[in-house]
């Protein structure tokens, strides 16, 4: 809409001024004349417009229905304001985007919610006329943004490239992420696309020279993003994973995750293609070190994550398209020192070893190289570096090129022909791409997971404990994080003292606690019941075993016990189990007078065994010669004694009916005997040695005797102990006493 008084501004430039030097000429309508610069907000009296709505909902679909008719609505008025916007000569066209933000946040609005060039890619697709609609709307966008950086439009309607610059740059009329979707809704699907693309960006960094500062900070915003992505991947299992709950058109939580991977593949795949500048950016900030370890680690556990919930979701395709990307990203940067060396052959040795620098960081991300060796063999570029660069380490690039087939060519071993019924997939990572990938024919998505059977099981506790052997300082939760990445415990720990772990590993919390799953959860799990008690799911608990191996008690008293005392008197089945025991002995025969050795001898007591042995050795050496001369007077001595034997045998005999001899008897007549055989042979008999080690009451003093039975006993007692009962065991063995 013109200004009211269009009729009465005098718009003259005959001196071709700049617009920032140009005035015009405005009379009110009082007659009083006025002078407005040409950038003013009076030429911009409109404050309203429209702001873009989005064709595409949640998930990556496309609205439908009312949704879409709603959509067509909003649209046919945005493109009015757009059509307004260019409809204005330069000076109004400047001043709406300088002095309204609503005119500026228009544009902005559509860029931001623009539908990704890579559309064709959704399984369904919106009407023709939709396409049409939205088809006119990014041209006139694309016209309005080309329009901002054309400082000259005719020899009277023109801008400095000085005020050019400083009105883009310090009013954001054009920044880094503008372009950035800009990328998006554009791409570089046809020859066209990526020559105004590359014309667009050209002009911006030429206009402006700082804008290669901000796109050094947009260029290292992905290794935030990807954290980001690696972050919401591991929150599987909880509410919010994957950006938030999702609705009714989402069929993963991770449908959003999967989408915002698949942006900033084509976002940098399509910048590194039109813009040479962020190849060398993006060298400095070791880009393509991070694409490596964002698709080897990255990748597959997102891919895994979304197979787990929905084996025929969509984002499994899109998470193969990104992959496509990341390779060809990397590609573009790696083969832009192979360029250099070719465009420059004296530079050619020190770019060369760049370049086998990098393809040797890599070489530890498994998945990463045997994909790309699939794409882009090495070894061709390692022949073109070997032509223009005759001093090149043949053995650095032996290496890295041997590294590359010898992983490439282990994968194949573990890759089999897939099926429709059942394609096939290694370590739970998804189908690598082949040769002849491209943006419509990607590999159809796993339907198994399979590790391989031969794979050794992991001692995850043994090698915690071989990491904090050597680092004591981290916790055992870090720990268990960081070998859930390597394959064993040397690659961890040389990760670690290098200070190249992952971004996410890298930011983490080195000092986390492991905190074992608790035992109840497993029995819960198993049983449904979730008890509080150390004894539950034994084999005593009623509650989770059918036949428990316990008496189940119910009401008063215990299963088959008697009733009342009457009962309980009455039974007789204690008597019954220990009947046979008795029985044994009646098979006892018993002695009478003419069987005679047939009793049990109660003479080898062991109470006189030990007295036998002590007589023996209290025989003195001065009383030996008297024994020895009455040795003639012994065999008389033994005739009476026979006499003597020959009358108490009778006695015995009458005792003999006794079961068993009192033992104090036999005692008894042994001492009368020993006293009566000493007494004859003219020899004291033996005092009993006295062996007290009690002693006085404690206070009243102990005699010197005391004091040596009491050494004595300290120093011997650890010499027999119990071993007594073993010789006495032994000898009664020998004497045929069993």
């Amino acid at each position: 809409m013109p200004p009211a008084n269009e009729s009465r501004v005098q718009k003259m430039n005959p001196d071709k001024k700049s617009l920032m030097e140009l005035h015009f000429t405005v009379i009110d309508d009082d007659g009083v004349k006025r002078n407005i610069p040409a950038l003013d907000k009076h030429w911009a009296p409109r404050s309203i417009f429209s702001n873009y709505t989005g064709l595409l909902v949640s998930g990556g679909h496309f609205k439908s229905g009312a949704a879409l008719d709603e959509w067509k609505h909003e649209a046919h008025t945005f493109k009015k304001d757009m059509e307004f916007l260019l409809s204005l000569s330069q000076h109004e066209f400047w001043s709406y985007l300088l002095y309204q933000q609503a005119a500026l946040g228009a544009v902005v609005s559509f860029l931001q919610k623009a539908t990704p060039f890579y559309m064709n890619i959704f399984a369904d697709t919106p009407p023709q006329e939709v396409l049409q609609i939205y088809e006119e709307i990014l041209n006139l966008v694309l016209r309005i943004i080309c329009r901002i950086l054309s400082p000259k439009e005719s020899s009277d309607s023109w801008l400095k490239k000085e005020d050019l610059k400083g009105l883009i740059y310090k009013n954001f009329l054009i920044s880094i992420p503008m372009v950035f979707d800009l990328l998006v809704a554009v791409g570089n699907v046809g020859k066209e696309n990526s020559q105004l693309l590359h014309k667009i960006i050209d002009t911006v960094l030429t206009i402006e020279p700082n804008y290669k500062q901000d796109l050094h900070h947009a260029l290292s915003f992905f290794r935030a993003a990807f954290r980001s992505i690696h972050t919401q991947t591991e929150n599987e299992g909880f509410e919010g994973a994957g950006g938030g709950m999702p609705d009714e058109s989402c069929e993963t939580p991770f449908d959003d995750v999967a989408l915002y991977t698949l942006d900033c593949a084509f976002t940098l795949g399509v910048l590194l293609d039109v813009c040479p500048i962020a190849k060398q950016i993006a060298i400095e900030i070791k880009l393509p070190q991070t694409i490596a370890n964002f698709y080897d680690n990255t990748l597959p556990f997102l891919y895994k994550n979304i197979f787990l919930i929905n084996d025929g979701s969509k984002s499994l395709m899109w998470l193969n398209h990104a992959r496509v990307q990341f390779l060809k990203t990397f590609r573009s940067v790696a083969y832009s020192y192979v360029e250099a060396i070719m465009a420059k052959p004296e530079t050619s040795v020190l770019k060369a070893e760049e370049y086998i620098g990098l393809m040797t960081e890599c070489l530890s991300e498994q998945t990463f190289v045997v994909d790309y060796e699939r794409h882009y063999s090495l070894s061709l570029d390692m022949e073109i570096l070997k032509q223009f660069c005759p001093d090149l380490d043949n053995f650095k690039a032996d290496f890295v090129v041997d590294g590359y087939r010898t992983e490439c060519a282990a994968a194949a071993v573990d890759l089999t022909p897939a099926t429709d019924s059942q394609p096939h997939i290694t370590n739970g990572i998804p189908p690598r791409p082949r040769e002849n990938d491209s943006i419509n024919n990607v590999p159809e998505v796993a339907k198994a997971l399979e590790a391989p059977a031969n794979k050794p099981q992991r001692d995850l506790e043994l090698e915690v404990t071989i990491v904090l052997d050597c680092m004591p300082h981290l916790g055992t939760g870090f720990v268990r994080r960081i070998l859930a990445r390597y394959e064993n415990t040397e690659e961890a720990i040389s990760a670690l003292l290098e200070n190249n772990l992952p971004p996410d590993l890298s930011q983490a919390d080195q000092t986390e606690v492991y905190i074992p799953p608790d035992p109840q959860d497993k029995v819960y799990q198993e049983t449904g019941i979730k008890h509080f008690n150390i004894y539950d799911g034994d084999k005593y608990d009623v509650m989770t075993q059918d036949n428990p191996q316990c008496v189940i008690k119910k009401g008063k008293g215990m299963p088959n016990a008697p009733k009342n005392a009457a009962q309980l008197l009455d039974d007789k089945r204690e008597l019954a189990s220990v009947r046979h025991r008795y029985q044994e002995y009646a098979l006892v025969t018993e002695g009478n007078e003419n069987s005679e050795g047939e009793e049990y001898n109660d003479e080898y007591d062991d109470s006189y065994e030990a007295l036998l042995e002590s007589e023996t050795r209290v025989v003195k050496s001065k009383d030996l010669k008297k024994v020895l001369a009455d040795v003639a007077d012994e065999s008389e001595d033994e005739e009476s004694e026979s006499e003597e034997e020959d009358s108490s045998q009778k006695e015995n005999q009458r005792k003999s009916q006794n079961f068993c001899e009192n033992p104090e008897d036999i005692r008894a007549r042994y001492e009368a005997r020993r006293q009566a055989k000493w007494s004859k042979k003219g020899v004291n008999v033996p005092q009993q040695q006295n062996h007290d080690v009690v002693g006085k009451s404690k206070g009243q003093g102990q005699d010197k005797e005391t004091l040596r039975n009491r050494q004595k006993k300290e120093a011997n007692k650890s010499s027999r102990a119990n071993h007594n009962r073993k010789a006495g065991a032994a000898f009664k063995r020998s004497k045929g006493m069993l």
